[in-house]
This record gives structure tokens, sequence and C-alpha cells, in this order.
């Protein structure tokens, strides 16, 4: 890593919201980085945060709760984003790792993680797309350095016209966090489960994430006896309303913690990952540093992510699907094999090294102009 002299402010609007997977990225990379910084004399990484109530942060890193905060003006959503970051210090680098930052801000760093908001434009309200129509070809036009989380994402992102050709450096996930993670060891047994006799999928009602694909496959299989159980997602209820039903080997667990999900990835027999895009697709990755096989989309951004150590399966059909699960559910050594090399590729994948890519990317950038 290049040694750098300067503050960084972390755009911190993520840390007053209910966590989603793009706000996980930003947490952990987050982490990542005070590590990073700690021995680099004179370094220091703040945080800026929107007015907000004190309890909304009670649940976040005790790591980032700990650190200092800079006054910025008493705004809220938008426009505390795109006003009250633009004013902060000239001399101080802004970190925005969850899409957006202010458009009007040069000296910042944006982490754009992928296109869906362009290609899978169906998925979103209209005044969310209008939002991020405007503000990321702006705000990844203005900024020094831009960031994603995969080649994929990177040329999705540049077809779009969302970022100039050539801007973005790549910084992909990591997956250590899992190593933090206690496995619940009663979770199997609450939520009456085997290990090694069920599949694993994360559950979503997104249509990208392909779900209702998967069951079809599940449910075609000539042996069921091995269940496809999909955790998160909400309850039953949400599913069946969708005209997803739980019959012939599949069982819906509603929302996990992050302790059973991990017992969940150690128990299963393997996990289903079936998206059609994806802009990286962590998922998979965490399944694998748990020893869990995987079967997993050609879609999006995986085969990137996963390489070599997975089983694949084309998203758009069934029958692969069907034919995956139906070899791993008697094919013990596959999936040891699949077990062995998943661990080892995993292990690839660390927020220090995340960490370590932003920091070379901010280093290039100071040497030029500020536009």
């Amino acid at each position: 890593m290049t040694n750098l002299r300067t503050d960084f402010v972390l755009n911190s609007r993520f840390l007053t919201r209910q966590m989603t997977g793009v706000d996980r990225v930003a947490t952990e990379l987050s982490m990542a980085l005070i590590e990073c910084l700690s021995s680099k004399e004179g370094q220091s990484l703040r945080l800026a945060l929107p007015s907000t109530s004190v309890e909304a942060l009670d649940e976040r890193p005790q790591i980032l709760m700990g650190l200092d905060t800079v006054k910025t003006l008493p705004l809220r959503g938008y426009f505390w984003e795109q006003f009250a970051l633009a004013i902060l210090k000239p001399s101080l680098w802004v970190l925005s790792l969850c899409n957006l930052g202010s458009i009007f801000r040069s000296k910042q760093v944006v982490m754009i993680h992928d296109a869906q908001i362009f290609t899978q434009p169906n998925a979103y309200s209209s005044t969310f797309r209008k939002v991020y129509h405007f503000i990321l070809p702006r705000v990844s036009r203005r900024s020094k350095v831009v960031l994603t989380v995969s080649d994929f994402s990177r040329r999705e992102l540049e077809t779009a016209g969302v970022i100039p050709s050539g801007k973005a450096t790549v910084v992909h996930n990591g997956v250590d966090h899992m190593d933090r993670i206690p496995d619940d060891s009663f979770a199997l047994s609450t939520f009456g489960l085997s290990s090694g006799a069920y599949f694993l999928a994360i559950g979503s009602l997104a249509a990208h994430k392909n779900l209702p694909m998967l069951i079809a496959a599940a449910k075609a299989r000539q042996d069921t006896s091995i269940p496809l159980v999909i955790a998160g997602g909400g309850n039953s209820k949400v599913f069946r309303d969708h005209g997803l039903t739980e019959e012939q080997g599949v069982k819906f667990l509603g929302r996990v913690s992050d302790v059973e999900l991990k017992a969940l990835y150690k128990g299963a027999r393997a996990l289903a990952f079936p998206s059609k895009t994806e802009g990286f697709g962590l998922p998979p990755l965490e399944a694998m540093s748990c020893g869990c096989p995987v079967i997993a989309t050609t879609g999006g951004a995986v085969p990137e992510v996963c390489g070599d150590a997975v089983l694949y399966a084309n998203p758009d059909q069934p029958q692969e699907w069907t034919i995956a699960m139906e070899k791993l559910a008697h094919d013990s050594q596959m999936c040891e094999g699949l077990a062995i090399r998943g661990a080892a590729h995993a292990a690839q994948f660390t927020w220090a090294r995340a960490a370590n890519t932003l920091l070379d990317a901010v280093a290039k950038a100071e040497v030029e102009p500020i536009c």
C-alpha cells in the first residue's frame, strides 16, 4: 500500500438505516480502512453523519461508532448527502461507499456497486430510478476516484454511460467477516434440519434473484427428500402471496440472523445461487468460506468471483439446476471436492486487500489535479 498523508471522512448515511448488502460492504470496508490507517501517523478516518437519532446507530460496529465525527449541516437524506458533504473542508477525502455521493464534490471516493438500476429498471420505484439516473453519472464524473466491485460491473456501468471508460478501479469484496461470526449450534434443530440434508438458497422476490425458477427446478427432482430451504426474504406468507408454496421438498425459513445463517451455510448440502445477474455475488463466497459447496449461476459477475470452485448452471435453464441438485444429493465425493476448493478460493477475498486497493487508488489520484 502506498503511504498517504491525508484525512478521510466517511459518508455515514448508511449507518442510520437498516443494513442492506451494500451497507454491509461499506461497514466491512470501513472497518478494514481503520485497521490500515491505524499504523500511519497523521492519518485518520472520521464520520460525517446526517441529522438522526443516536438510537438508530446502536446495532452498528463499535469500531465505527467510536470514531470522531465532523460537524455538518443539519440536513437529512439526499439533501444532506448532496450539500453537507459538498462544503466539507476541501483538503478532506470524502468516502461514499454506497453508490451515492455529492455531485458537487471532486475530492471524493465513490463506490458504485452495479448497474442494475439501468439494466433492471422494473425492480425499482419510479422515484428511486429518477434519483439514481440523475446522480450516478454526475457523481462518477465529478469524483476523483470511482470504485466498483467487479469487472462485470465496471463494463456494465461503462456501457450504460454511468462511468467514463477506464476511470473505475475494481475493488472485490472481502469475505473474512464470516470468521468473526459464531454459528448458532442450535439453529439446525430449531429449524428442524439435519446437517448435510438440505439445499440452501437466500430468499428474495427481486426478479433478477430468479427464485421461482429455482423452486420449480427443486420440485422437478425425482427425489425431493433433501429439501430446498430458503432463508430470508420475509415469512412464508410473503412467498405464498406471490404464488410460491411450501411443497415437494421446498421450505421457507423467513428472516434469519447472521449466526443462524452461518450455521445454515455450514450444514447445507450445497448453496444454490440462481441470480440472473449480480454486481458481485457475496453469498457464494460466504458459503464457500464456511465449507459449503455451491451451485452458482453463470449470470453477472458470479463466474468472475467464484472461478472454478463451484458447480455452474444456466439461470435460464431450470433442468440444469435440477440435474445439479440431484448430482450433489448423491455424490458425496463431489461435495467434498467443491468444499475444499471453495474454502481455498474464498480465502483470497479479504477486506484488508479491498482497503489497500482503495488507498492505492487514492494515492494515485493525489498526484493528479483536482477538477
